[in-house]
C-alpha cells in the first residue's frame, strides 16, 4: 500500500485531528514494513462530495514531517471527539509563538498535486479489464478471456498491460510476493512471462463467469 482513501462528509475540516493521528500511525507502519523511502510518500486520500455542484472532489495530502516526529515522540494524540478540525498533545507546543495544547489539523498537512496521467505502457489497449468495486462489472475468468482475446494477436505479456487485471491475478491466482515481481517485470520489459504464470492464467480464463 502506498496511502489510504477514505470518505467525508458534514465537516469543516479537511482532515481531523483523528486522521492527522491515523495516517501517522499507518506511516509509521509502513516505514517499519519498508523503510523510511518508501513510508515518506505515503498519502492520504480525501473524497468528498460539493453539496452546491453535486460534483466528487478528489484531494489528496501528506502528513508533515513534524505531525510523523510528534507521533513518534508520544507528543500527538487524537480529540476526544470525532470529525474535529485539530489534534490534542501532551505537552505544550509552540503555536504562533504562544504556547497550546491544541493544534489545526491543516498545520500537519502538505498538499499532493493531483495530475492527469496517461501512462503510454498501460493505455491505447483493445479492452481493459473491470474496476473492482464497480457496480454491473464483475471480475472473474471470462473477462480474464476477454482480454487475452482482444490481444490475442499481440504477444502475451503486452495483453497483461492493465492495471486491474494485475491486482486481480495477485489476488486470485498468483502468489503477490513470489509470482507478481516477476509478471510485472515482463509487462514492462515486453518479455513473455514464464510458462508457468502463462499457464495459470489461461486456465483461470476457461473458469465459468
Amino acid at each position: 500500500r502506498v496511502g489510504w482513501v477514505f470518505t467525508a462528509r458534514g465537516r469543516k475540516c479537511i482532515l481531523s485531528g483523528g486522521d492527522v493521528k491515523l495516517a501517522c500511525e499507518m506511516q509509521e507502519q509502513a516505514e517499519s514494513a519498508h523503510g523510511f523511502d518508501f513510508a515518506k510518500a505515503w498519502v492520504s486520500a480525501v473524497i468528498t462530495r460539493n453539496d452546491t455542484t453535486g460534483s466528487v472532489v478528489f484531494e489528496a495530502y501528506q502528513v508533515s514531517d513534524l505531525a510523523q516526529d510528534m507521533h513518534k515522540k508520544g507528543v500527538l494524540k487524537a480529540p476526544a471527539g470525532a470529525n474535529k478540525g485539530y489534534a490534542r498533545t501532551t505537552e505544550n507546543v509552540l503555536v504562533e509563538r504562544k504556547d497550546a495544547q491544541k493544534v489545526d489539523s491543516d498545520f500537519f498537512l502538505n498538499t499532493v498535486p493531483i495530475k492527469t496521467h496517461t501512462s503510454p505502457l498501460f493505455g491505447g489497449r483493445e479492452g481493459e479489464f473491470p474496476v473492482e468495486n464497480r457496480p454491473g462489472a464483475a471480475q472473474n475468468g471470462f473477462e480474464v478471456k476477454h482480454i487475452l482475446k482482444c490481444h490475442e494477436e499481440m504477444p502475451f505479456s503486452h495483453a497483461l498491460r492493465d492495471f486491474h487485471l494485475l491486482v486481480f491475478l495477485a489476488k486470485n491466482t498468483l502468489d503477490p510476493v513470489h509470482d507478481l515481481p516477476s509478471l510485472c517485470k515482463a509487462v514492462v520489459s515486453g518479455e513473455e512471462p514464464s510458462a508457468g504464470h502463462r499457464s495459470i492464467i489461461e486456465t483461470l480464463s476457461q473458469q465459468p463467469a
